[in-house]
């Protein structure tokens, strides 16, 4: 995977030529200062009544008072002890266009949406009614800061790549999605090879019934509307199948393990991009399409880990052993003391 393989999907590259096929949106350009105060640690949201401030720095932090809770800090606005950033500009953008797509917006950044901040917001979902509710996903999610700050991590020529990303505010017209009907596609030498189900932590009877009729709808719509137009060999697309006969292109992501592979595996001969089959065979071979087929097959939802505590995430899936080991000291402390009582 290249570096410029990951800027031929960057939503504003590849979004004009695929507007009658994808979601209505707006992309909004911004400016180094607002790229800066997300990067920045501390979140400040102007209200009407007060400014409502979170330290990321001081996660852990704990009080008593009804003003101070889990790092949430609220200054009354006759004396505010920080001042809100200013971006009325990029702010009355994102009003118009929320006013323009009927109240609610989906956002995203280039490549990623903050779908693991969804559970900061009020209505635990990415459903954006105001700027204020923009900057809060943006600024709490670490899929931003990694499209932010190492978008070309994992690629072979990440070290060489050294132009600075154009980042652009992706505002989508909000469209309820039933999670059973989507599916993430990989394209190989420009060949659609597979086809995976998007939402692994659930079972849908209905995929197992209509699955050739799935297949279908995906090849043709792949092989009439994207293939032709998009300019990479190797590629991974994300689709809903609102009905039969009907697909629609929610996102183009690089092929790689930049992206995740759901039920497919980077390292599986089939999505290797030196396996090469020959071009004939596999553009008239249908395409592995993998769902879940029972509900055995279930897997967890991985965006819950970014729902509780670094530290309890890292204690349950054994990615710090030492604390653990801390925990399991201290417990050995209190029982003991427990016990001397």
């Amino acid at each position: 995977m290249k570096s410029w393989e990951i800027l031929a999907c960057s939503f504003s590259e590849w979004y004009p030529h695929f507007k009658k096929v994808t979601f209505p949106s707006r992309i909004i350009p911004l400016s180094q200062e607002f790229v800066d105060y997300l990067l920045a640690d501390n979140l400040v949201l102007r209200s009407d009544q007060a400014l409502i401030t979170y330290d990321k720095g001081n996660e852990s932090t704990s009080s008593d008072s009804e003003d101070d809770e889990e790092g949430w800090i609220k200054a009354e606005s006759e004396t505010p002890s920080l001042e809100a950033p200013h971006f009325e500009e990029i702010d009355k953008k994102i009003a118009d266009v929320i006013a323009e797509f009927g109240g609610k917006v989906f956002v995203k950044l280039n490549w990623s949406s903050p779908k693991d901040a969804s559970w900061i917001a009020l209505n635990n979902s990415l459903q954006c009614h105001m700027p204020a509710d923009v900057h809060l996903l943006l600024k709490s999610s670490d899929f931003v800061l990694h499209d932010l700050t190492q978008p070309f991590k994992d690629c072979e020529d990440h070290a060489l790549n050294s132009e600075p990303v154009k980042y652009d505010l992706i505002l989508r017209k909000w469209i309820e999605i039933n999670p059973a009907n989507e599916f993430r596609c990989f394209v190989r030498n420009k060949n659609l090879i597979g086809i995976s189900q998007r939402d692994e932590s659930i079972h849908c009877a209905h995929i197992e019934i209509e699955k050739e009729d799935i297949v279908r709808d995906i090849l043709s719509f792949f092989k009439e509307q994207i293939g032709p137009k998009f300019p990479l060999d190797n590629y991974v697309m994300d689709v809903v199948r609102q009905r039969k006969d009907k697909i629609v292109l929610v996102d183009i992501n690089p092929y790689g393990i930049t992206t995740d592979s759901l039920l497919f595996d980077w390292s599986e001969d089939l999505l290797q991009t030196s396996n090469n089959l020959g071009t004939a065979t596999c553009s008239h071979s249908m395409p592995d399409f993998r769902f879940i087929a029972e509900e055995s097959g279930i897997r967890t939802n991985p965006l819950r880990r970014y729902c509780v505590p670094e530290d309890i995430a890292h204690l349950t899936s054994g990615e710090d052993p030492y604390k653990l080991m801390d925990l399991l000291k201290l417990r050995s402390g209190q029982a003991d003391t427990t016990d001397s009582d």
